[in-house]
């Protein structure tokens, strides 16, 4: 598993830095088409706000890889490593429930935005949404890991 998550992390980067490129390339061509022939393109923001909704939910997938999310853990200071070990185990286990229960409940967001076009893309706005259940399914991965290290030991604090 910590291979097919390995290809998965590089997979998600380039997915990010295409995307980062696709911003930058979006919003240049916007300055630089405003500014010397004064017609804008009328897409541009749409699709910026669209690469950007995906890239978000992307990153929350590396933040959870990287253990790089922030946390405030002032009851585990005064606790026993046995003890903190439980409060991670039973956090890596609500935060599962709750990427499970948001990833799943997103079906409602998509279903309700179908048929939705955007003003200026030819794709409707499920396309936008989309989004939440597949950064909760690669979240819940990425938990599913942690946690299994953590039970198993491996975790480091």
């Amino acid at each position: 598993m910590t291979r097919l998550l390995g290809l998965l992390d590089r997979i998600v980067l380039a997915l990010l830095g295409l995307a980062l490129l696709s911003l930058v390339g979006i919003g240049g061509t916007q300055i630089v088409l405003r500014e010397t022939t004064g017609t804008p393109l009328p897409w541009a923001m749409e699709l910026s706000v669209l690469i950007m909704i995906w890239a978000t939910m992307l990153t929350g997938y590396v933040g959870v890889r990287r253990n790089s999310h922030l946390s405030a853990d002032f009851l585990g200071l005064s606790m026993s490593a046995r003890a903190r070990r439980a409060l991670t185990t039973l956090a890596l286990l609500l935060s599962l429930v709750f990427v499970l229960v948001y990833g799943w409940q997103s079906r409602l967001v998509i279903d309700a935005m179908e048929g939705i076009p955007f003003t200026s893309l030819t794709v409707t706005q499920p396309v936008l949404y989309w989004s939440l259940p597949v950064g909760a399914f690669l979240m819940a991965l990425a938990l599913v890991h942690r946690l299994w290290r953590e039970v198993r030991g491996l975790e480091v604090a």
